[in-house]
């Protein structure tokens, strides 16, 4: 059984790569780490080329931060998985499998650059308690696995509040993306997609 992480930056990945070495696992996996890039095109790229040149893995996980916004301003810091991806440029929604929940579901948007405000759609979109969560590469990450036929996870932690945030310095960068992402739950995430797929591999 094979396990592709992805991140879209080298620094995120490493750090994931850190803690799930450090998790214990109970289980013997094959762990393989791709870093995607945070441009959307990019990404589809170096996922497209690593599923084309090597033997597909049982599942694909996301792991990242991500720009979030909500009318009251406060605070978010639980990761979040995505239920679809909201291309903010032409409003169009792709719905995400539901292979497996490990935490709660949210829209995600995706944008071809940094979101330094939160955008003005057309229509309303609703969401859950007001609350929006932004990227750049989930909805390629999106594309290329179902290309594949790989089920998947996307995976996000609110990292920067739009037009508070978002701009900051690489050492405060560095010190909140080590601090966000170390607070995640690996070893239980890892686990029960073993035991999803498990169960699926039983009933076929």
């Amino acid at each position: 059984m094979k396990i592709l992480i992805t991140a879209a930056l080298p620094y995120e990945l490493n750090i994931i790569k850190s803690w799930i070495k450090s998790a214990w696992l109970k289980i013997n996996l094959d762990i393989d780490y791709l870093c995607v890039g945070t441009w959307n095109y990019e990404s589809i790229a170096v996922l497209e080329e690593y599923l084309t040149k090597n033997p597909h893995p049982t599942f694909i996980r996301n792991i990242g931060v991500c720009w979030y916004w909500n009318h009251e301003g406060k605070k978010l810091i639980e990761p979040i998985q995505a239920a679809s991806i909201i291309n903010i440029h032409s409003g169009k929604e792709r719905i995400i499998p539901p292979y497996l929940k490990i935490a709660p579901l949210r829209n995600c948007f995706s944008s071809e650059t940094v979101v330094f405000s939160k955008p003005n759609f057309e229509k309303e979109i609703l969401t859950v308690n007001n609350e929006m969560y932004f990227d750049m590469e989930s909805r390629w990450i999106s594309f290329a696995a179902e290309r594949h036929r790989m089920p998947y996870i996307i995976l996000k932690v609110p990292f920067d509040f739009i037009g508070k945030e978002t701009s900051m310095s690489i050492e405060k960068w560095k010190e909140w993306i080590l601090s966000y992402l170390g607070n995640l739950q690996y070893r239980d995430y890892l686990e029960k997609i073993v035991v999803r797929i498990d169960q699926q591999g039983k009933s076929e």
